[in-house]
């Protein structure tokens, strides 16, 4: 009985984490999408200086939350979303208007990715 009771609350801490983790990801992929998007607008403004302290604004904002996000997400989200935000920087800096707008189309697909693939619904249960 009292193994029961405790594998009980295991699952139970479980599913109160993985519930927890997926509320924290599905926030923090709907305020990055909006910086993101912030920062598209101005590139495609062409507003050079602007955009490039957006960029490293959005270049902190994920450097800050490193230490959690690579404990409780696979690592090549993270590395894709530095990959993608390094060209966009790149992009800023050679005034491409094209490379910069693409890459950051490619850094809201790979949210979105993030928050499909860590959805806690039935469908991911079985």
């Amino acid at each position: 009985m009292r193994n029961t009771i405790i594998a009980l609350t295991w699952v139970i801490l479980f599913i109160l984490f993985g519930l927890y983790i997926d509320n924290k990801v599905e926030n923090f992929c709907i305020d990055y999408t909006k910086d993101v998007q912030e920062t598209y607008e101005v590139i495609h403004d062409e507003n050079w200086d602007e955009a490039d302290k957006k960029l490293e604004d959005l270049v902190k904002k994920l450097e800050m939350q490193k230490d959690f996000w690579l404990k409780v997400l696979d690592h090549q989200y993270y590395d894709d979303l530095n990959l993608e935000l390094g060209l966009a920087k790149n992009a800023v800096y050679c005034k491409n208007k094209i490379r910069g707008l693409e890459s950051l189309e490619k850094v809201e697909s790979i949210l979105q990715n993030l928050m499909a693939d860590e959805k806690c619904n039935w469908n991911y249960i079985f």
